[in-house]
């Protein structure tokens, strides 16, 4: 669908159904951070999603002083990238996903996270931080009824495994997996062999 304004959540839902009905109508999904929110978001609605895997979805807490915290990073951010100010921008994403304020300046100024610091606003739409405040959407996840496997890091900041073990308490068909030593970063070599576990489950 292309970067379309004003962005909508609904057109990225619209982009999955239309590759999983290229793919044969059906299909595991996989997602991470914001990606595994979109994932949920779509596999609620009614997408015919076979397997889920949701690899730190971002959610915060439901507590007030969580949801504020939400919703001021989501407008710093949004204003920082309306004002073309993307270092600023990402430096603030960067620092409120627990990476100390040193090593926030390198991701600020490399070309390419600068070239796709636009679309930072649209991961807190598909998280919910300025409708929400970022809490995890309960009544869409207790619709998700097929097989879903939460991964969080062993090594990652403990919001992202507090919001996996909430996940699976509410899923009803839901099971956790943590990869220890890892962080939110983890790489495809170590994610790889658990989501083909997971897929190879069901086949």
């Amino acid at each position: 669908s292309g970067d379309t304004l004003p962005y909508s959540v609904e057109r990225e839902i619209e982009d999955l159904a239309a590759l999983i009905a290229a793919a044969g109508g059906s299909a595991s999904v996989y997602g991470h951070s914001s990606g595994a929110a979109l994932a949920l978001e779509a596999a609620a609605k009614g997408l015919l999603v076979t397997r889920l895997l949701l690899h730190e979805p971002p959610y915060g807490g439901d507590d007030e002083e969580s949801r504020r915290d939400a919703r001021a990073l989501a407008e710093t951010v949004r204003t920082a990238i309306v004002e073309d100010r993307r270092a600023d921008a990402i430096k603030a994403f960067m620092a409120a996903s627990g990476m100390p304020p040193e090593m926030t300046e390198a991701p600020s100024h490399d070309p390419h996270m600068l070239a796709l610091a636009p679309t930072m606003p649209y991961d807190f739409e598909v998280v919910g931080d300025t409708s929400r405040g970022g809490t995890v959407p309960v009544d869409l996840v207790r619709r998700i009824e097929m097989p879903t496997l939460v991964i969080a890091g062993g090594a990652s900041p403990e919001f992202f495994r507090d919001t996996a073990n909430r996940l699976v308490e509410l899923l009803p068909n839901g099971t956790l997996t943590v990869l220890e030593g890892q962080d939110h970063g983890a790489p495809a070599d170590v994610v790889a062999p658990v989501i083909s576990e997971f897929l190879q489950e069901g086949a």
